[in-house]
């Protein structure tokens, strides 16, 4: 997981960087903080896309889905 923290703005973009931040990876779930229930529809939305960019990254098949949480 830290080359997902070391490079989360290159793999969601600035904008979304700055509003969205990994928790934790376990059992193939990436969990994900965002500040707003907008940024949680729109990381949604964008899973499918978050899956490949971070399994391409990392070389194999470590995330399968993508969890994502409100934290103010």
């Amino acid at each position: 997981l830290g080359t997902v923290w070391v490079r989360w703005s290159e793999l969601v973009g600035p904008q979304i960087a700055v509003h969205a931040r990994p928790l934790s990876l376990t059992s193939g779930t990436l969990v994900i903080a965002v500040d707003e229930p907008a940024w949680a529809t729109q990381l949604r939305l964008f899973g499918g896309q978050l899956v490949e960019r971070v399994n391409t990254l990392v070389g194999g098949t470590v995330v399968q889905e993508v969890e994502v949480r409100v934290r103010r």
